[in-house]
């Protein structure tokens, strides 16, 4: 009889073990959690009260308010939990003269930028999260910088490198980004804006 109470509980015991280690196997990982919840995630506008110009971000980044702002025209959105933090940081400065290729050249030697990219009225520059000269390990910032006659709009997100995978839409939306509003598309009945890769 004991032989048989030991065998019914042996066997509980692995049939348990094998459910809790399926079950442990379809668990994500955080950065999967994370990378589905941005695909989903809609982008609100945000128009700065200074200049007027537009940043869009992920609807669940939180708005640094604005009387936390020390200088005008200065926009900030965070998204912050126990593994990361990614922030959106938007300013205007002046560009004292300078060319396109001049500003880009200088910024990139103070930013201590890696890659950088010139366009006709832009320029975007990339590398590793410096902060008061200290190197902040593990995290990198994406820049765009637009030109509007004497001043430069700039657009900048600081994300973890080992999420980068995941943020193909923020680094989009940085590319894509406009000083002003973007024209909405026309909607027919029955058509959405959502993301092409939530669709499919």
């Amino acid at each position: 009889m004991r032989k048989a109470i030991f065998i019914f509980i042996a066997i509980v015991l692995v049939a348990a073990s094998i459910d809790w280690i399926r079950s442990c196997s379809g668990l994500k990982s955080h950065k999967e959690v994370f990378g589905r919840e941005l695909t989903y995630a809609d982008m609100y506008e945000y128009k700065d009260a200074d200049y007027d110009y537009v940043v869009r971000v992920p609807s669940f980044f939180t708005a640094q308010a604005d009387s936390l702002q020390d200088e005008k025209g200065r926009m900030r959105f965070e998204y912050g939990d126990q593994w990361i933090t990614i922030v959106f940081e938007s300013h205007v400065m002046h560009n004292n003269g300078q060319s396109l290729k001049d500003g880009m050249d200088s910024l990139a030697q103070v930013l201590k930028a890696t890659d950088r990219k010139l366009g006709s009225d832009y320029f975007i520059l990339s590398g590793p999260q410096y902060e008061n000269g200290s190197l902040i390990e593990g995290y990198s910032y994406y820049s765009k910088v637009m030109t509007n006659h004497k001043l430069w709009f700039v657009y900048t997100m600081v994300y973890p490198d080992d999420y980068k995978e995941v943020l193909a839409r923020l680094f989009k939306e940085i590319d894509d980004w406009q000083i002003w509003e973007r024209p909405r598309p026309q909607l027919k009945q029955g058509e959405s804006q959502t993301p092409k890769a939530v669709s499919e």
